[in-house]
């Protein structure tokens, strides 16, 4: 079996219907990765009094405690008529984990892992 040039690990971020000028459905599969925000920076300027240093790390805390809604990286959008959706034997679904390989022809293969 050909060696990939490259393998990316994925999930489906999301599966929802799409329409082109024409009006033509399709229906459109995102692949992508749950983006990870930075951590959170506080710095505080030399001369600030005892005090205050003791609360940093308290509200440094905060963000982290708040929910915040995922936010997801796009790296692969597949558009497939109704037709060729009815045909797939195994639908894809929101949160299906997949690896896309790049072989070296150029062309793509999603696995399902």
């Amino acid at each position: 079996m050909e060696e990939p040039v490259a393998s990316i690990a994925c999930k489906v971020i999301s599966v929802h219907p799409s329409y082109d000028p024409y009006g033509n459905e399709y229906v459109c599969v995102e692949f992508g990765f749950e983006a990870r925000k930075p951590p959170t920076v506080m710095s505080l300027p030399t001369n600030v009094p005892q005090e205050i240093s003791f609360i940093v790390p308290l509200l440094s805390q905060i963000p982290k405690m708040v929910p915040h809604a995922k936010a997801y990286g796009k790296r692969l959008a597949v558009y497939f008529t109704p037709e060729e959706w009815d045909k797939l034997p195994r639908k894809y679904q929101f949160g299906d984990e997949v690896e896309i390989r790049v072989m070296k022809d150029g062309s793509l293969k999603v696995i399902l892992v």
